[in-house]
């Protein structure tokens, strides 16, 4: 438990930490950034539920999310066992798994810009002087489709995994999937 709120305020620090080296529009645009809707619900879903299902059940419901239909769930699940949840507000139409076998956590994003969503997700990775570092790679791009791969590390060790998949087809009903590991699933 204890290591589990030490990861959790850490990641909470990732955007504040080194704000004072950038210009106040600077602050501003990743400030808007960071408070987009599909990355807050990956924040305080994923992230914050560290693929836990009790806590991402949890954290599921309190950001209004509900369990999904058996054909969203086996959507989003891809036959996999696992949870499913889908959450439609004013702003939007979300789906939310996670995976039994690996833990993987994935926020499904139905609206949006591609390239908004991946730069919210950026917004969120470790400052400069954070004790948190990163790596970038993109490890598929073909046609519509570009995933990207964020390792979070401290020290040597990599704590986390956060994924996206964006989707620049005009045509198809989703536009993002946002997905986290911890550290036991991605080494």
């Amino acid at each position: 438990m204890k290591k589990m709120m030490c990861l959790l305020l850490s990641t909470l620090c990732f955007g504040v930490a080194g704000c004072s080296s950038t210009s106040p529009a600077e602050d501003s645009d990743a400030l808007a950034l960071r408070k987009s809707e599909p990355i807050q619900l990956f924040m305080t879903t994923c992230v914050v539920g560290r693929s836990d299902l009790p806590a991402v059940e949890q954290l599921a419901q309190k950001n209004g999310f509900q369990a999904a239909p058996s054909d969203a769930a086996r959507h989003y699940l891809y036959g996999n066992p696992g949870k499913a949840w889908v959450l439609e507000n004013e702003q939007g139409h979300y789906g939310l798994s996670l995976l039994a076998a690996n833990h993987l956590c994935s926020i499904f994003v139905h609206q949006g810009d591609p390239d908004d969503i991946q730069a919210s997700m950026e917004a969120w990775l470790p400052k400069k002087d954070s004790g948190y570092t990163f790596t970038k790679q993109i490890i598929s791009s073909s046609g519509d489709l570009r995933t990207t791969a964020y390792d979070i590390i401290q020290g040597p060790k990599i704590v986390e995994r956060w994924v996206i998949t964006i989707n620049y087809s005009q045509s198809s009903g989703l536009v993002a999937i946002m997905s986290y590991t911890g550290a036991e699933a991605s080494s």
